[in-house]
């Protein structure tokens, strides 16, 4: 096996055909997070974006995207933004994960979101969870008929609120591809607004992620393009959602409504009239995403397993890294020191913004 970790604006058209072709040939690549242009788009707004070749006998047999968190601590390319990550590579490729690392010149990769059919990473898991979706490949219809016969009632009560709204209000317009930047300028500040009224990190926050969205919304490519989606009545925006998607899926990422419009529950509108237009694409599925909201229950027909875990290479950053969780798994455990638990997290919070802050953000 050779390795070349290369800048992602250095992987040229040679390298993006095999990469296409590496990508085509399995279906659980379909996420437009293993697209080339996904990859780049961020590249430009985070320098540290690197891509690994790898090549066996002289032949390309995968790639491997992930950033830099400092010198040696890796992450996926997007950071807490990557909903999937890992090998781009010919379907049952099996590598030695720590010499992919060392190769790269990393001592830990952390990920939250490989494809469980990922061997390489298999073995270095340490939970399973699934990203839900919904089948489109019959047509919109038939996924309406599918949800029906298996009693989800959220699905027929979003399509009664679809109608109410265009009885009661009329004028309702949607939009799928909305090219509009102040209609993406919305959706950021809804996000931040929920995220500052949650107590969750305001990710949109920190800078290069608000502009990683503008790069990704400027794609527009058959295998991949930023994606978003605007509900209007009148003038006046009811609920948007700004997602991506490749050739095979459409990802779900950062949808936002008008509170003034609450009790049409126009979120839930929106999102069915996305899949609505995902099946007209062609797209196989609408992935909703990791996460065990009622919503994703209710709207998703199956679900894809991934893993979750760390890959490390014996060193002091990854001897650091497993003390931290053993003191955090004592801590967490012990009754004896359920006072040191506040303090514990308080620490835990400054090192997540330490390293949040060497990130960039």
């Amino acid at each position: 096996m050779r390795v070349t970790a290369i800048l992602a604006e250095e992987v040229d058209p040679s390298l993006q055909r095999r990469w296409e072709q590496l990508r085509l040939a399995d279906p659980l690549l379909a996420s437009p997070y293993f697209c080339i242009e996904y990859v780049q788009a961020v590249a430009r707004v985070r320098p540290d974006v690197r891509v690994a070749v790898i090549e066996c006998d002289g032949l390309v047999q995968g790639f491997f995207p992930y950033q830099r968190l400092s010198a040696r601590v890796g992450a996926p390319v997007g950071g807490r933004l990557s909903d999937w990550h890992g090998l781009i590579g010919a379907p049952g490729l099996d590598l030695p994960a720590q010499e992919l690392l060392r190769a790269c010149g990393l001592h830990i990769w952390d990920f939250d979101h490989v494809p469980a059919s990922q061997l390489t990473f298999e073995r270095h898991a340490a939970r399973r969870d699934a990203s839900p979706v919904m089948e489109l490949e019959q047509g919109f219809a038939a996924y309406v008929e599918q949800r029906r016969a298996a009693g989800a009632q959220r699905v027929s009560q979003m399509l009664r609120k679809a109608r109410k709204l265009e009885r009661e209000l009329g004028d309702i317009r949607f939009e799928a591809d909305s090219r509009d930047p102040r209609a993406l300028a919305q959706v950021v500040r809804w996000k931040r607004e929920q995220c500052r009224r949650t107590g969750v990190v305001d990710f949109l926050g920190w800078g290069w992620t608000t502009a990683m969205l503008e790069q990704i919304a400027a794609v527009d490519s058959p295998a991949f393009a930023g994606r978003l989606s605007v509900l209007w009545h009148g003038d006046a925006m009811l609920a948007a959602h700004f997602g991506m998607r490749s050739d095979r899926a459409w990802h779900w990422w950062f949808p936002g409504y008008n509170e003034a419009f609450a009790d049409y529950s126009p979120g839930g509108v929106l999102l069915l009239k996305v899949a609505e237009a995902a099946a007209q694409a062609g797209m196989r599925h609408l992935d909703l995403g990791k996460g065990d909201d009622p919503y994703k229950r209710s709207f998703a027909t199956r679900a894809l397993p991934l893993l979750e875990g760390s890959v490390m290479v014996p060193s002091l950053d990854s001897s650091w890294r497993r003390a931290r969780t053993r003191g955090a798994d004592l801590v967490h455990r012990s009754a004896a020191l359920a006072p040191a638990r506040s303090a514990w997290r308080q620490l835990r919070q400054w090192w997540s913004g330490r390293e949040v802050s060497r990130a960039g953000g």
